[in-house]
């Protein structure tokens, strides 16, 4: 699930006011019933996946994860009565590989249960959405600042959404050359020192040049890095997902980034059920939350440099790692890694958290990352 979706809709509307103002609990997150949760979008590009995760609301003082909503049918329907199956890949996820959508036709999403419960969303245009014109950034309040440039010279685009994914390079506390097999010191032979991290964005980001002359969007503000971040710290990556909108989708997530994302005091605007394009055929009482879209997206990524950059410092993370000099029933006993063989036949050693940044990240390069 893209993950501002899935904040926005798995813990729905939870606010915090003054401690004299109950919290605003809508009916739709404190009743017992539980209701369904669609993220889908209808990928138009050539050979691309189209993915639709399907899950239920819970209760705001429930602390498990949102239930999946597993061996449901799904299916994508055109105006012209052709189907398309989607395969449950894994839990509560489905989709389907290879689908062309046709931009002169509307599609539609039609779900059943293995309740027998029936869904069914509007029809929606497939949408082209035009590539992004620029990714920057500038050093501002000692850190960077990311914005984006894009247009679209046709001028009928208007509507946009942003996602993005971060990737780093990082090095462990220390690097440990030596690992223990079966009471022996050998030669580490798997390489933990160095690692990537990502992250995905989490808040709903959006963008309207409706009311301009020209479909433009400039120095669009995407995320903030302090200088002393580790992401900085070596090479960093950031890679942007545009998304083209209908007039109804804008306002869709515009109203979910505010029922999310802007409460906090009295002043804020107060919540409201977010109402999407899907509907309970079954029961048209019933909420359904979510939205489902068709359209091409645009992709563009950049890399930064520790190089390109005029901070000094970085927190690491792993300032408070200690180096021990042990002996090999200390190692064994603590359960240390070596970092070295010092010279009187100790070794030098620390904690696993100090020497394998696995434990935060993953030691195999991504296939798309430059060096």
């Amino acid at each position: 699930m893209n993950t501002s979706l899935k904040k926005g809709l798995g813990w729905l509307l939870v606010v915090l006011v003054s401690s004299c103002v109950d919290p605003y609990r809508p009916p739709e997150i404190a009743a017992p019933n539980t209701y369904l949760v669609v993220d889908g979008f209808l990928d138009s590009g050539p050979g691309t996946t189209t993915t639709i995760r399907l899950s239920r609301t819970q209760n705001v003082s429930d602390t498990k994860a949102p239930t999946a909503e597993t061996r449901a049918q799904v299916t994508i329907e055109s105006e012209r009565n052709e189907t398309y199956r989607l395969n449950e890949t894994t839990t509560g996820v489905y989709s389907i590989t290879g689908l062309s959508p046709q931009t002169s036709q509307k599609y539609r999403l039609r779900i059943r249960t293995s309740r027998g419960s029936e869904y069914l969303s509007e029809y929606v245009a497939v949408k082209q959405t035009p590539a992004i014109e620029d990714i920057g950034w500038r050093v501002e309040n000692d850190g960077i600042q990311l914005f984006l440039d894009t247009r679209d010279p046709q001028n009928n685009t208007r509507y946009y959404r942003w996602e993005f994914e971060e990737t780093w390079r990082f090095t462990a506390g220390y690097q440990s050359f030596y690992e223990i097999v079966n009471r022996e010191v050998l030669p580490r032979l798997v390489d933990i020192f160095r690692c990537w991290a990502t992250n995905r964005s989490t808040n709903i980001m959006l963008g309207s040049s409706a009311r301009l002359s020209q479909d433009v969007i400039n120095d669009f503000p995407l995320t903030f890095i302090p200088g002393t971040s580790a992401k900085l710290g070596i090479r960093y990556s950031i890679l942007v997902r545009q998304y083209a909108l209908t007039r109804e989708a804008y306002e869709y997530w515009d109203q979910l980034a505010k029922t999310t994302q802007s409460l906090g005091s009295l002043f804020d605007p107060q919540p409201t059920q977010v109402t999407g394009n899907v509907r309970s055929v079954s029961n048209p009482n019933e909420p359904v939350l979510g939205y489902f879209g068709a359209g091409s997206v645009a992709t563009k990524r950049i890399y930064i440099n520790r190089s390109d950059l005029p901070f000094r410092r970085t927190i690491t993370g792993y300032e408070s790692c200690v180096v021990d000099t042990l002996t090999l029933p200390e190692l064994i006993e603590q359960n240390k890694f070596i970092i070295d063989i010092n010279d009187d036949g100790r070794y030098f050693a620390t904690s696993d958290g100090c020497v394998d940044c696995r434990l935060r990240g993953t030691n195999v390069k991504p296939a798309f990352w430059e060096d």
